[in-house]
């Protein structure tokens, strides 16, 4: 399956859902046969320390990328329980606040359908 195969994948399960976490997406990815495994992480571009995921590969990473920057879907904060529902969480300290933080922390996050509105204010 190639990326844009994928993406479209991952759009259509976003739009359906309105919603889904990175988690979600792994299920779908492993339910495609979509190989997403790595080592790398999602980092906010804000403070390197902020992590909003990992273990995928450059590729998954690099595709989610491309449909936040097509203002295909967005990120949003999520409560820790999403994960926890949805199967899986990073075992780091959570974000609490917006600060520079000098070791890792996660900040759950989701993907919303559709561009970031709250970017237009």
């Amino acid at each position: 399956m190639n990326k844009e195969e994928i993406k479209k994948i991952v759009v259509d399960y976003i739009n359906k859902n309105e919603s889904a976490s990175y988690a979600e997406l792994q299920w779908l990815f492993e339910g495609k046969g979509y190989d997403y495994k790595g080592e790398l992480l999602s980092c906010s571009d804000v403070c390197e320390h902020v992590v909003f995921w990992s273990d995928w590969n450059a590729e998954a990473f690099d595709l989610m990328t491309e449909l936040l920057h097509e203002g295909v879907v967005h990120r949003e904060p999520a409560h820790p329980l999403r994960y926890l529902m949805d199967g899986a969480a990073l075992t780091l300290p959570k974000v609490q606040r917006a600060v520079q933080y000098k070791t890792g922390h996660w900040a759950p996050v989701v993907f919303i359908k559709g561009p970031d509105s709250r970017a237009e204010e």
